[in-house]
């Protein structure tokens, strides 16, 4: 029988240099190997030592490969998988790998994914097997007897990386909760538990900078100090961690206090990973048990392997790699919580798939490049002079996740944007790419602070992973993110087309760049500058928004002034006493706002001040994400009268057409999700000819109660891409049927001086002439331009992919009629 200590061992005897024969018996594969020639076609090329081949029985097979010291396994195998695949892809493979100085050992096996292979390997260091490279290969060993294609199945599950996150998941979240409940000091449970995932994530993001050796070049320093700080009378929080995150790691070099330096050759980090947050500040008499640390360490930072890169489509790896990190903050969230917020994981391939969807309309949009889908495909074979104009594309391209939770789409955005200039011709180096892409191309807002920060954990490891720097002191401290990824409340923070912030300074831009660089006195200093600025273009914003409202109950006054048809004044009538009303509250409000900025007070999210240069330049040029989905009877009262003041896809949610004919009545008809919200919000931060790709619900498009997102991205803007994945094997964490959406914004921004709101308020019959007819320019115009819409359905072991008419797409020509999203015969 097979013990863990039995596989701890078999596992280190890849040291000797090549792996040990006694492994293929416990997987179930018997006979004899025999030697291949490395000048085969199949292993023409690679850089192999030997190989020989074991053929079981029935059609599972086995290679076994000693590589030369200094080779990637990773690429070996990758490439061993793809042309076996091609020659025997009848047959269920598995190889095992070794390097002949033994400091690398791998097992891997591989599965067909969308014409090619997925290779799902354990990749290890023979000379310190860990506790969950043992499991792992205790789980193959379970899995062998049985059916051959079940049995390479389940491998494939056990090797990749879900098997192993489900087991991280569920040590984590009991150790965070066990770290925050077992405190000592005063503080409500919240606090306790935020100040706990903290802590964790610190020492998650350091163990992948200790996998690099940039932690004075130890693979063990966070449990050797940690041992250290116990032997010397305990206190491990006091003693080691604070010292650690505060005295060191946010301390430059010079400035280190002894106990500091004790740490060795430690980097310093800055970028507010290592500063105390407010939770911390307020609650400084917190502190860790060390029986709850100790236990953290031995059942999560030891018994796990890190590598800082988020794996893609084609490999998938027994490590714990960033994207950890965001499936942890939601699986930590309480259920309550999730389902309030509308929170949820969004698995890796629609991730890729959006981003991509989105790049590739962009890139149409602008006519850059005249395949826009190659050229995300291979940007190395283009023209030099599409070359060039992908790299200025790129390079000044602004990308928004408005809903960016732990930040998995700003993430891959990220490596995908440095991705291509990379191998579209930009010399720089791929970690001087990232940053400065990171720099002024990716920005991100969300409601949930704790979601910010693990979004720009993630996005400074990413910063990071490419960095070729030996000397842990060489490492550059971490770029500042927070004013570019903000807390705050998209759907309150107004947009650009409703506040019109034209005259913001396009500097901004410039300071926010050095900002992001800058530490010490000098961070200090631009940010001070930063705020100066935002608190300018907010005060600006509430000034045009007092004048809006004044010239709406202008507007109002007069119509209630005008005489009728004997000469009598009308006075107000109908709405507008009530229209009135609601601009004097609105008014009043603006004021109180106005003089709580003027007297320095706390300045709320607005797009228009947080981000107010890229206002000037007149929006983001893509938006993605997944935003929330939230059902109407989960939104307070108070938010939604706000929202049907303030959204048209709420005031006119209703397919009204549809709904009389059913027999529906009228509020039921209306029944928003929170997410059409967003597509809206969506739109007015895109600059005109802007593109957006979201994720939102397939009932959207079918619905009674989607007429008014329907009207606003397929009537008042221009649908490009409609993808139903309601029935794909997506990974979502819940029972959820999305859809991939595409649209081009259309059209220029609100005229000056207008705001969709204070239009709104003052709408009547008699005062139209008076107030912006905002909500006409949200309904289907007549005369729809019938260009074609990319279609496609996902299902389970196929896609359809085809283009329609969008005159063709609705269901009839009734405003907001449902779309057919039905494959031809």
């Amino acid at each position: 029988m097979l013990t863990r200590r039995l596989a701890s061992d078999l596992l280190a005897r890849f040291a000797e240099g090549r792996p040990p024969l006694p492994l293929l018996a416990e997987l179930g594969l018997c006979g004899d190997l025999l030697p291949l020639d490395l000048a085969l076609p199949l292993l023409a090329g690679l850089p192999l030592l030997e190989a020989r081949i074991l053929a079981g029985a029935g059609a599972r097979r086995a290679l076994v490969i000693v590589a030369p010291p200094q080779v990637q396994l990773r690429t070996v195998i990758t490439t061993l998988a793809q042309r076996v695949y091609r020659d025997g892809a009848h047959h269920h493979w598995l190889i095992l790998a070794a390097v002949r100085d033994g400091g690398h050992g791998g097992i891997a096996v591989w599965r067909p994914d969308g014409g090619g292979v997925r290779t799902s390997a354990l990749l290890f260091n023979p000379r310190r097997v860990l506790a969950s490279d043992a499991e792992t290969l205790l789980a193959l060993h379970a899995a062998a007897p049985g059916e051959e294609a079940a049995v390479h199945a389940r491998w494939c599950e056990i090797l990749g990386r879900e098997a192993l996150s489900h087991r991280f998941y569920r040590a984590l979240e009991h150790h965070v909760l066990s770290l925050g409940e077992g405190a000592r000091g005063s503080a409500p449970s919240e606090a306790r538990r935020e100040l706990a995932l903290i802590a964790t994530s610190r020492l998650l993001f350091l163990a992948f900078l200790q996998s690099r050796g940039w932690l004075d070049g130890d693979a063990d320093f966070l449990v050797r100090h940690f041992d250290r700080a116990l032997a010397g009378g305990g206190d491990a929080h006091r003693h080691f961690l604070e010292p650690l995150f505060f005295g060191t790691l946010n301390t430059r070099v010079s400035q280190r206090a002894a106990a500091a330096r004790q740490f060795g050759r430690v980097p310093f980090l800055n970028g507010g990973l290592f500063a105390r947050s407010s939770v911390e500040k307020r609650h400084r008499a917190v502190r860790f048990t060390d029986d709850a640390l100790g236990a953290l360490f031995d059942e999560v930072m030891t018994r796990y392997r890190f590598h800082p890169r988020e794996q893609d489509g084609e490999w998938s790896e027994s490590v714990i790699d960033p994207e950890i990190l965001g499936r942890a903050f939601e699986s930590l969230m309480a259920s309550r919580e999730r389902r309030d917020s509308g929170a949820f994981y969004t698995p890796f391939p629609m991730v890729a798939r959006v981003t991509d969807a989105a790049l590739e309309q962009a890139l149409a949009a602008t006519a850059v490049v005249r395949d826009p889908r190659e050229a995300l495909r291979d940007p190395a074979g283009l023209a030099s002079d599409e070359s060039a104009s992908l790299r200025r594309f790129l390079s000044g391209v602004r990308l928004l996740d408005p809903a960016c939770g732990s930040g998995a789409f700003l993430v891959h955005a990220l490596e995908r944007v440095a991705q291509l200039l990379g191998t579209a011709g930009d010399p720089r180096p791929g970690a001087v790419i990232r940053r400065a892409v990171l720099t002024h191309s990716i920005f991100g807002v969300d409601l949930n602070p704790m979601a910010v920060w693990l979004c720009e954990l993630r996005l400074w490891l990413s910063a990071v992973m490419d960095l070729d720097v030996a000397d842990p002191l060489a490492v550059p401290p971490l770029p500042n993110l927070d004013r570019n990824v903000r807390v705050g409340d998209a759907l309150a923070g107004g947009a650009f087309a409703a506040t019109n912030a034209t005259g913001a300074p396009a500097a901004v831009t410039a300071v926010r760049e050095r900002y992001v660089r800058a530490t010490g006195r000098r961070k200090v200093s631009l940010a001070r500058v930063l705020d100066r600025a935002e608190r300018r273009a907010a005060l600006t914003a509430l000034e045009r928004e007092l004048e809006q409202v004044a010239e709406s109950r202008r507007a109002l006054v007069r119509a209630a002034r005008g005489r009728d048809l004997f000469g009598n004044r009308r006075g107000a009538v109908g709405d507008e006493r009530a229209a009135l009303v609601a601009l004097r509250d609105r008014s009043r409000a603006f004021r109180q706002a106005q003089r709580a900025l003027a007297s320095d007070g706390a300045l709320p999210f607005r797009f228009a001040s947080h981000f107010a240069d890229v206002a000037s330049a007149g929006g983001f040029d893509l938006v993605i994400g997944n935003p929330p989905w939230v059902r109407l009877h989960r939104i307070p009262p108070d938010r939604r009268e706000a929202f049907r003041r303030d959204y048209f896809v709420f005031r006119h949610a209703a397919w009204q057409a549809g709904a009389v004919a059913a027999g529906a009545g009228a509020g039921f008809a209306a029944q928003v999700d929170l997410a059409a919200l967003f597509a809206e919000r969506a739109v007015d931060l895109l600059r005109p000819g802007g593109t957006l790709a979201l994720l939102l619900p397939l009932k959207l498009w079918r619905s009674l109660a989607g007429g008014g997102v329907r009207r606003l991205l397929g009537g008042a803007h221009d649908l490009r891409l409609v993808e139903d994945w309601s029935d794909a094997p997506a990974g979502f964490d819940a029972a959820v049927y999305p859809s991939l959406v595409v649209a081009r914004r259309r059209g220029p921004p609100l005229a000056p001086g207008r705001s969709r709101a204070a239009g709104d308020a003052a709408s009547s019959d008699s005062a139209t002439s008076a107030a912006p007819a905002t909500d006409a320019s949200r309904a289907v115009a007549p005369g729809i331009p019938n260009y074609p819409v990319q279609l496609a359905v996902h299902r389970r072991d196929f896609a359809i992919a085809w283009s329609i008419e969008r005159r063709a797409l609705a269901f009839d020509d009734s405003p907001g009629a449902p779309w057919l999203i039905l494959p031809p015969p």
